[in-house]
């Protein structure tokens, strides 16, 4: 790779890919804040729920980053889960797959 190229990697429009690889990497040097994780989630939940995304690695990222925090920082999740309820109608069901979140299972949240 020249150079030139590498420069204008700098200024490309990251892809969902990119932005899990930025949550892992703050993640992996405790730098994970729960206003970053918030925003990062979001982003990257809204981009996997809008974009036809063909790379099922992606989606497996984002699983692994979601159960990274569940089982490192279950308190930051609980946090940005009520921080997602009180700006939104739901938490996305692939986050609690199994568990109750504030009170109500999955199965009776997306009825």
């Amino acid at each position: 790779m020249d150079i030139s190229s590498s420069y204008k990697d700098l200024f490309r429009t990251p892809t969902t890919a990119d932005k899990l690889t930025l949550f892992q990497l703050l993640f992996d040097a405790k730098e994970l804040t729960l206003d970053l994780a918030l925003a990062l989630l979001k982003i990257i939940h809204k981009e996997l729920s809008t974009h036809q995304m063909r790379d099922r690695t992606v989606y497996k990222r984002y699983a692994e980053a979601i159960q990274s925090l569940r089982y490192h920082m279950s308190d930051v999740l609980r946090q940005i889960v009520t921080a997602w309820n009180t700006e939104q109608s739901n938490t996305p069901a692939e986050w609690f797959p199994h568990d109750n979140v504030n009170g109500v299972t999955n199965s009776e949240a997306h009825e």
